[in-house]
């Protein structure tokens, strides 16, 4: 089967864009085409709505994503992960296919023709003021992250993809929330990195980070 031309499926993608930024713009998101996402900026960090395109035989395939950055949780810990450098300034604390929050972790959309683009973007505008503006706006406190991370530490997080990242950036999160746990989370938190077959590598950075926030003082 032939594939979509690349002209066609730029015009797709520009009006799905074009879409969202009609309606996220008046909420203070920004559209930045080099991350294929809409950015608002909160006191903490930001917040993303990633439009993530694949080519698919003769259509476009659309998946959308929520992310949330804490930089006070990523300046702690993502020089302990194996994170590329020159991207951690946009790592992210939280991020998640939009579809979970409908309990539909592989929610795609195919775009083929700007019939099914207009209606790819409506769903999407409709699921995002529905569910996921919210999702943001909650998990842009670092108090909620705490909750979502540290509640159940032997437990993985939905909304993570990486669940060593998940073991790291909750201990930070803990520290930056002064948890009086915190060491109780510390020891989870190691068992559970052995539990999910780290290697020794991630094993000794997790030790380090560790090390440096129990000297860490915030504020």
């Amino acid at each position: 089967m032939a594939s979509l031309p690349n002209h066609q499926s730029h015009q797709l993608q520009q009006l799905v864009q074009g879409f969202l930024q009609g309606r996220l713009q008046e909420r203070g998101y920004v559209y930045l085409p080099q991350f294929n996402q809409f950015r608002r900026l909160t006191p903490a960090g930001f917040q993303s709505i990633i439009l993530n395109w694949a080519p698919h035989q003769d259509a476009c395939i659309l998946e959308v994503q929520l992310g949330i950055r804490h930089d006070a949780v990523e300046d702690l810990a993502s020089p302990f992960t194996n994170g590329l450098t020159g991207f951690q300034a946009q790592s992210l604390t939280l991020v998640t296919p939009m579809g979970k929050l409908y309990d539909e972790p592989t929610q795609r959309f195919t775009l083929r023709n700007t019939e099914e683009a207009q209606a790819a973007a409506e769903a999407i505008a409709e699921r995002l003021f529905s569910r996921g503006v919210g999702f943001l706006e909650k998990y842009s406190r670092l108090e909620a992250v705490d909750s979502l991370f540290n509640a159940k530490p032997a437990e993985p997080v939905s909304f993570v993809h990486n669940q060593f990242h998940r073991c790291l950036k909750a201990l930070a999160v803990a520290r930056l929330n002064f948890r009086a746990d915190f060491e109780r989370l510390a020891v989870a938190y190691r068992v559970q990195l052995q539990n999910l077959g780290a290697s020794e590598v991630v094993l000794e950075r997790y030790d380090r980070l560790l090390r440096y926030l129990r000297t860490y003082a915030w504020g």
